[in-house]
């Protein structure tokens, strides 16, 4: 009988220590970032009804959502999405408000993904969402939000893919009726995959211009000096049009970030959450094949809640900030550390709480232990990164150094007032 009890479910990590803290510090520094654009830190539930994501148009695929009974019945789901569940909370909490709404959360996320394609199903997710602003600076201040982000990670080899949803959507309308084989049609796009997508759109018939104009998109990457003239181009109809317009207004604007020499467009790229409405972006960085940050803008998603509000947002996967921070991390720092371990004898056992709690209020990572045998503590010390031991016994102090320089004028007096 396998022994469930020692074994780890797949898709799922665990962290210790410098794990975690490497992975904190990553986080601390996201949030950091969220903030000085103004942002506000937000938290939605973890578990929802099942039937929030099921009924909603753009929804997670059912079959990726993790699913459990409620004892009163209902069908549950732990949260395969963070976009939905904000936008539901702007519309319900700021229903009568016009004014800018400017959100930043951090979440796990939890989808049944292919584990043969190194997916997870639980992972940590950061992003913001900035309502009630439908103007392409809006669009622009969220992409340089996450290039900031990367950034600020110490990341520098890194494109922006942006798109525009409507580009796409606006052909596929007209192109194919049936709502379910535009779907595949941009499963199709998605994967790059010209043959079978040429031979999909002969077996729905559809005509040799769409034909010719849908393979065409798939072409349609690049710099965006190149590409967006080209896609104006082909435009066929108003919708088309406006959405190069649109694209090149929010291109305008980053490039007065400086951010122009991170941009890509891709006239073919989509999202499988096909809430998106207009510009449509995915951050990719260099020898990592997976998106680490994705988003765009969803103009109707907050209806389904009672109050319309424009909006456009992104999340970042902070697994994979992470994992490549982490490939790249050059300093060896140890980010877990004591400063001091107090060793004391039980009858100056007071005293060296005292002196442990001053130290505390000074900012300083203090443990504190019985007294034994000094260099085994020692020992113990440097296996445990402690920088200095502090002996308290027979009212006296004294440092024994172990990794440290020596310490400072202040700590002294605060061992002298101990």
């Amino acid at each position: 009988m396998v022994q469930l009890k020692n074994l780890l479910p797949e898709g799922v990590e665990t962290l210790v220590t410098e794990e975690y803290a490497f992975k904190d510090r990553i986080l601390n520094n996201v949030k950091e970032t969220f903030r000085s654009y103004g942002y506000r830190q937000v938290l939605t539930p973890t578990f929802e009804y099942f039937d929030m994501y099921k009924d909603l148009f753009g929804g997670i695929n059912f079959r990726q959502m993790l699913k459990f009974i409620s004892p009163q019945g209902d069908v549950m789901v732990l949260r395969p999405d963070a976009t939905i569940p904000v936008a539901r909370m702007a519309a319900k909490n700021y229903a009568s408000s016009d004014k800018v709404l400017k959100f930043f959360y951090t979440a796990p996320i939890f989808r049944q993904l292919d584990q043969q394609k190194g997916e997870e199903r639980e992972f940590l997710q950061a992003g913001i969402e900035y309502f009630a602003n439908m103007d392409a600076s809006c669009d622009a201040e969220v992409i340089a939000i996450g290039i900031q982000t990367l950034l600020d990670n110490g990341i520098q080899d890194f494109r922006i893919d942006v798109g525009q949803a409507d580009y796409l959507g606006s052909l596929l309308e007209e192109a194919e009726p049936d709502r379910q084989a535009r779907k595949k049609i941009i499963e199709l796009i998605e994967s790059k995959n010209s043959q079978d997508l040429r031979n999909y759109l002969e077996r729905r018939c559809i005509t040799d211009s769409y034909t010719a104009l849908i393979l065409d998109v798939i072409d349609m990457y690049g710099d965006p000096q190149d590409v967006l003239p080209y896609a104006r181009q082909r435009a066929i109809n108003s919708r088309m049009i406006q959405a190069i317009d649109n694209c090149e207004e929010v291109l305008t604007v980053l490039n007065d970030y400086g951010y122009q020499k991170y941009m890509i467009v891709d006239m073919g790229f989509t999202n499988p959450l096909d809430y998106y409405t207009g510009i449509i972006f995915k951050g990719y960085i260099e020898n990592f094949g997976k998106p680490v940050l994705q988003g765009g803008r969803y103009d109707q998603l907050t209806a389904n809640f009672g109050s319309s509000k424009p909006a456009c947002g992104f999340g970042i996967n902070i697994n994979y900030l992470v994992e490549i921070a982490g490939m790249r991390k050059s300093d060896e720092t140890d980010l877990c550390f004591t400063d001091f371990m107090i060793v004391y004898t039980p009858e100056d056992r007071k005293r060296a709480f005292k002196i442990a709690t001053d130290l505390r209020k000074q900012g300083f990572i203090v443990e504190t232990e019985r007294w034994s045998d000094i260099e085994k503590q020692t020992n113990i010390a440097r296996s445990r990164n402690i920088r200095d031991i502090i002996t308290v016994s027979n009212n006296t102090t004294e440092i024994v150094s172990v990794i440290s320089n020596g310490i400072s004028n202040d700590i002294k007096e605060t061992l002298n007032r101990g």
